[in-house]
C-alpha cells in the first residue's frame, strides 16, 4: 500500500487512509450540487480516475454513473440549465448563433474547474438521462443495398434524409485540418468544416449543409492533440437534430460527451463558427488553370517547391487538402453544377443510353 491520503476520507463510516499501490492523489476539488472531487492518477500506467465525496470527505462513488439516485438527481439538476443552453446553442444548429458574451460562463465553472476526467463522467450522466431516444447505429444498417431512382424519390416524399450513397461518400473523408471537405449526407453537396476540434480521444469536424439547415459532426478517434491523424479508419457520424450516431466501437457512444467537453474548454469559438464560410473552390487554388502551365514550364527546384507549398498553406490552401477529402467531391460538385445548368443527370450520358437514343454507334455531325 502506498502513503496516507492528504485528506481524512470515510467510507460506510471506515476511515480510508490508503491507497491501492501505484496510486496517488492529485488533489481535491469542489464539485456541482455541493459534492467534491478526489482526483487520482496511477503513477506508471498515466490512468486516472476520481471519487465522488461529500462536503464531509464521505466517499460517495467512485464514477458519476455509480452515484445513487439522490446524488445523482441532485447533481444532475444543478448542471441541466447550463449544458442544456450549451446543447441548444452550439452542439446543435442555431441561427443566428449567439454572441460570445451570451455564452454561459458563469455556469460553466463549476465544470471548467473540474479535472477532466471528472467532467467527462458527469457530461456523460446528465447526457445519457437527456438522450433517451438517441440511436447508435453501425453504418452498415444502412448501407445494405444502392438505392435506384425510384427510391430516392420515394425516401425524398417519405422525409427520410440519408441516401446510401451519400453515406458512403462522407465516410470517406479524411481529416485535413481546417481544410477539411466532406459530402453531406442530406444532398450529397460538397461541405467544408466550420471547426476543427482536437479531443484527448481524436479528432471531430464540425459541418453545416445551408440547403438543408442541418449540422452534423465527424469524429476519427485517434491520439490526443492531432489534428490530422494519419488514419484510413472511418470516422463516426453524429447527427444531434436527428438523434443519431453511427459507427462501430466502443467511442461511438461517447462523441457527444467529448464535443461537449471540447465546447466548454472552448467558448471563443463562437466566433470562429461566425466567420466560418461555406465551400469555394478559390480556396483550394482550382480556376486559375492559366498558370499551370507555367509552373510546369518552371519546374521549380526543391527549396522553391517548399516555399510554394508554405506560401499556399498560409493562404488556405493545405497539401493535405488537394486531392480533396473525399474521393467523390468531383462527381458530387460538377454533376451538381450541370444539373443546375439543366445538362442530363449523369445516369443518361451512358454509352450504352447515347447507342439507343441516336440507332447507331457514331454519327456524321459534319452533313448539315
Amino acid at each position: 500500500m502506498t502513503a496516507g491520503l492528504p485528506v481524512p476520507l470515510q467510507r460506510d463510516g471506515q476511515p480510508v487512509e490508503r491507497l491501492y499501490p501505484g496510486w496517488q492523489c492529485n488533489g481535491r476539488h469542489p464539485a456541482p450540487a455541493g459534492m467534491e472531487v478526489l482526483s487520482l492518477q496511477h503513477r506508471h500506467t498515466g490512468q486516472e480516475a476520481c471519487w465522488w465525496l461529500t462536503p464531509e470527505g464521505d466517499i460517495l462513488a467512485c464514477h458519476a454513473l455509480a452515484l445513487d439516485k439522490h446524488w445523482s438527481q441532485k447533481i444532475r439538476e444543478a448542471v441541466a440549465p447550463a449544458l442544456q443552453q450549451l446543447s441548444t446553442t452550439l452542439l446543435g444548429r442555431v441561427t443566428p448563433l449567439p454572441a460570445e458574451a451570451c455564452f454561459p460562463h458563469e455556469a460553466m465553472a463549476p465544470l471548467t474547474n473540474l479535472p477532466h476526467t471528472a467532467r467527462l463522467q458527469l457530461l456523460g450522466l446528465w447526457f445519457r438521462s437527456v438522450s433517451r431516444s438517441l440511436l447508435v447505429l453501425s453504418p452498415a444498417t444502412l448501407l445494405d443495398g444502392e438505392e435506384t431512382s425510384l427510391e430516392l424519390e420515394a425516401a425524398d416524399a417519405t422525409g427520410q434524409p440519408f441516401a446510401p450513397r451519400f453515406i458512403r461518400a462522407m465516410l470517406e473523408t479524411r481529416p485535413a485540418g481546417p481544410h477539411t471537405l466532406a459530402c453531406s449526407p442530406f444532398s450529397g453537396r460538397i461541405i467544408r468544416a466550420e471547426l476543427t476540434m482536437p479531443t484527448d480521444r481524436g479528432v471531430a469536424c464540425r459541418f453545416s449543409d445551408e440547403r438543408n439547415g442541418e449540422t452534423f459532426y465527424l469524429f476519427w478517434p485517434g491520439p490526443a492533440g492531432q489534428i490530422d491523424p494519419q488514419t484510413a479508419q472511418q470516422p463516426l457520424f453524429y447527427h444531434p437534430q436527428g438523434e443519431l450516431l453511427l459507427g462501430d466501437g466502443p467511442l461511438t457512444p461517447l462523441v457527444p460527451i467529448f464535443l461537449l467537453s471540447w465546447f466548454i474548454s472552448n467558448p471563443n469559438c463562437i466566433e470562429e463558427l461566425k466567420h466560418a464560410h461555406p465551400f469555394r473552390l478559390e480556396d483550394y487554388g482550382v480556376g486559375k488553370a492559366s498558370a499551370l502551365w507555367k509552373d510546369i514550364a518552371l519546374s521549380p527546384s526543391s527549396s522553391q517547391t517548399d516555399t510554394q507549398a508554405t506560401t499556399q498553406e498560409e493562404t488556405g490552401q493545405n497539401r493535405t487538402s488537394f486531392p480533396f477529402s473525399s474521393r467523390h467531391w468531383g462527381q458530387s460538385f460538377f454533376f451538381e453544377a450541370g444539373r443546375t445548368a439543366g445538362l442530363p443527370d449523369r445516369d443518361r450520358l451512358t454509352p450504352q443510353d447515347h447507342e439507343k437514343t441516336t440507332g447507331a454507334g457514331h454519327e456524321n455531325h459534319d452533313e448539315p
